[in-house]
Formats: C-alpha cells, structure tokens, sequence
C-alpha cells in the first residue's frame, strides 16, 4: 500500500534537500523552525532516536549535514524513514565529516572478493581452485554492479531490492524475510556496459554456474576460464577507475599463467570426451569469441591467451659501478616493443577507424601536443641513440588511443543480446 507522507516530513524533507544542495550545516534549532517539530522531547528524541534515518549525520562539532536527499519524492522519504525500513535497514552513522556512502562500503567488498579469488588461483596446488576462482570472481563483478547501480540511484538502496509485483510499493522478500536484491544478470542488463564486456561478463557467469551445479573437469575449460578471467580482471580494473575512480595498482592484480600446462596434452585431448554440459559450454564461449573478435584499441575483451616463453635474459649486470650491483635492461628492446606507432601511419587511421567526428584538425594537434608531454604515450628515438641529439621521430603506445575517447565519439558497436 502506498507511504503516506504527512506535513512535517514534506518540510523536513524539502529543508534537508536545500541544506544537502548548498552543501552546508545546520543546528537541531533550524531543523526544528523548517519541520515545525517541536525542539524539545520532539525533535531531539528523533535524533537521538535515528528516526530520519541515513538522511541526516551528526557533526564532530555538534552540528548536523543531509545527505542522499537530492531527487528523492516525498514517498521515498516516507518509506526509508518509517520505522518498519529502518528496522529491517540499521544505519550506523559515522562521526566524519565524510561518511562512507554505501556504494564505496560495496566497492571494497568488491576489490576484496576479487583479491580472493586471485589468491586462490594463485596457489601452486588447489584441487578446486578454477571453480573457486570463477565463483569469487563473479561475486566481485556482481557487488561492483551492484555499487554501481547504488551510486546512480543516489544511494538509494531499494534500488537494489526486487519490486513485488503482487504488492505494489513492496518488495520482495526471502524466505528469512530480508529484501531480495538484484541477480547479476540483472545487473548487467540494468546499466549500459560495452558489449563485449557484457558478453565476457555473461560468460563468466556460465562457468560459475557450470562449477556450483555440475562440475568443470575439462582441461581445456580450464585453459578457457583462464583467458575469459584473465581478461575480466583487466575489465573490472578498468571500471573501478571508470565508475569510481578508484587505482587499484597498490594491488597484485595478476593471476599465474599456466606455464606447466604442457601443450601437447592439450593437442591430444579429445573434447568429445567431455560431458554433454561442457562441450554446450565450450561451444557457447567459441560463439562469443567469434561474434566479437578481439580488437586491440578496446579495453574490453572476450579471452586473453597468456604465452610464457623460456628465453635468454637481456638483463646484464653493470659493470660500470663497482661499488654496487644494478642491473641494466636494453633500451632499445624494452622501446619498440612498447612504443609501436607512427603519427601519421597508425595513429591517426586508427582514430579515423575509432571515431564517428574525429578530424586532423587545431583541436587534434593542440590534444596531441598535450598527450605527448606524458612518456607512457610518446616517446622520441634518436638516430643518435648513445647522444640523444639530432634527428629524432616520435613514437605513440597505442593505449594513448583511450585518451581520446573524452574528445570523440566512438562508433557503436552491436550490443549484446540480454541473457
């Protein structure tokens, strides 16, 4: 049945959305003048009480601050300051002059479940661990969505709960009575994802499924979980910066290539003798890989195939300082192997390829002049190398492609059909 909203809570509403707006404090005397409720045993019981629920948070300095207020109705201010919500949602204010939104609080659940799962696969001899490694791994994805859907509906955490359609205004609850919230596929649907992300997404959700309710005991399933994890991780690096602008380099954020895996067996082994459930799966995660065919500008991909090589060292020690040990790498290797484009025979026909707008125009050279200060993008190799002097050409990382995505508009790609 619909919330109903008296008077007082339109006030108090209205005047916590103006204080939130103009970002400032206010004393329990001006709450009081805007709601009409009574400054006494009224209002401050209230407080005392949470009854305003996460909306408002005290101050060190004894004032008050709203938060989460801006665009939400009347109604919804009604249903999370009843006391049925506020019983089954406890909020636990902080005293900091910054409190931890819920979305940040679903973030780090999120890189902690992703840590995990990399810790896992990590170990030299776990016998579940690829299962392990998908299921952990799907559990990050889906908080991180979650968080994400949270930060757009403005903290709002029923926007995370199931509507029950049989009860409008409710939502549907578990057999334990809490709210049910969001699958991930639902997730996935709900907020506009590249779609090869989404695919890669989807993908791992099958493996994770394949792993709870049957098994995966295919060598090659596992070499395929590899390659869809490895680029998944890459993926969920990316939208942790992307959504929350969190760099999440601190972390190990690298999982072991299977250098041991001998690829002779893997030429040997049959996948006819597989089980029914994992040929369907392999030849599912093939189909997506050919309907979105790896492309190196992206930052999204299907799988990616790790290849380990025994090779000769190009490190040597520097026999140049006596005193100490160093190591010196070469150069020149170490350059064109990052540094690989042209100006004017790769970089810009990719951006040609990459962008709907995008003209070698004043705009394109004054951003270029701005990117090429950064040595992650450009660097100069001297004809000279030993001086540094003289002639010298300008080489581009092709990662500097995703810095102009803020200038261009990309060509859209097929979206993914929801699944």
């Amino acid at each position: 049945m619909p919330i109903k909203v008296n008077e007082k809570q339109r006030l108090t509403l209205s005047f916590l959305q103006k204080m939130e707006k103009e970002d400032k404090e206010f004393s329990d005397i001006q709450l009081s003048q805007a709601s009409t409720y009574p400054l006494g045993a009224s209002l401050r019981a209230k407080l005392s009480r949470n009854e305003f629920g996460e909306f408002i948070i005290k101050q060190p300095n004894g004032l008050y601050k709203a938060q989460y207020t801006i665009g939400l109705s009347a109604e919804e201010y009604g249903l999370k300051t009843s006391s049925k919500y506020r019983h089954a949602n406890p909020v636990k204010h902080s005293t900091s002059s910054s409190p931890s939104k819920p979305s940040e609080t679903l973030l780090e659940k999120s890189v902690q479940a992703a840590l995990a799962a990399i810790e896992i696969y990590n170990k030299p001899d776990f016998k579940y661990r690829e299962e392990t490694f998908a299921i952990l791994l799907v559990n990050a994805w889906e908080i991180l969505l979650k968080a994400k859907v949270l930060k757009d509906g403005l903290e709002r955490i029923e926007v995370l709960y199931n509507p029950d359609k049989n009860s409008p205004g409710e939502f549907i609850k578990s057999r334990s009575g809490n709210y049910r919230t969001l699958t991930i596929g639902k997730a996935i649907n709900k907020i506009e994802l590249d779609a090869t992300l989404k695919a890669n997404l989807f993908i791992l959700v099958e493996l994770r499924d394949n792993a709870i309710h049957f098994r995966n005991d295919s060598p090659i399933l596992n070499v395929k979980l590899l390659e869809v994890g490895t680029s998944s991780l890459l993926s969920y690096l990316e939208m942790c910066k992307e959504w929350f602008n969190k760099d999440l380099n601190r972390y190990n954020f690298y999982i072991m290539p299977m250098s041991f895996f001998h690829p002779h067996e893997l030429q040997s082994y049959s996948v006819n003798s597989d089980s029914v459930q994992n040929q369907n799966l392999l030849r599912y995660i093939g189909k997506k890989e050919n309907q979105f065919p790896h492309d190196p500008l992206s930052k999204h991909s299907i799988s990616l195939r790790l290849e380990t090589k025994f090779v000769k060292s190009k490190m040597r020690i520097n026999q140049n300082d006596p005193d100490a040990i160093s190591v010196v790498v070469d150069e020149e290797d170490a350059f064109t192997k990052k540094y690989i484009w042209g100006c004017k025979e790769h970089l810009i026909p990719a951006l040609k390829k990459r962008y709907t707008d995008f003209k070698v125009n004043p705009k394109f050279w004054n951003l270029l002049k701005e990117l090429k200060e950064n040595s992650k993008f450009c660097r100069a190799r001297y004809l000279n190398t030993k001086t540094k002097k003289g002639m010298k050409q300008e080489w581009y990382n092709p990662n500097i492609v995703h810095e102009f995505d803020r200038h261009y508009t990309k060509k859209e790609k097929t979206n993914a059909n929801n699944e």
